[in-house]
């Protein structure tokens, strides 16, 4: 456990939980993944197809790192990289 909350969010556990986030995100897909009310909040922005794919993959791998490295604190890659699969993964449904 980091001796500070904050320490968790170090360059590395963030950026092995968007990978991970990110791996669960392409293995899954944007057709069949769906982030519970992520799409009615992007409704309201008005984008173009491209743009609103891109925008939710962007606040899905986000919340992803937000939530997993505040929940399990990783202090390796490989706990960084099943936070982003098993939070992202509570937020989404198939």
């Amino acid at each position: 456990m980091a001796s500070s909350y904050f320490e968790a969010f170090s360059i590395s556990n963030v950026l092995f939980t968007a990978i991970g986030a990110s791996v669960y995100w392409g293995i899954n897909g944007r057709s069949k993944l769906r982030a519970y009310l992520l799409r009615e909040v992007i409704d309201w922005l008005d984008l173009n197809p491209t743009a609103r794919a891109a925008t939710e993959f962007v606040i899905f791998v986000v919340l992803g790192c937000l939530v997993g490295i505040a929940v399990t604190q990783p202090i390796s890659a490989t706990q960084a990289i099943t936070a982003g699969f098993g939070w992202t993964g509570l937020f989404a449904r198939r």
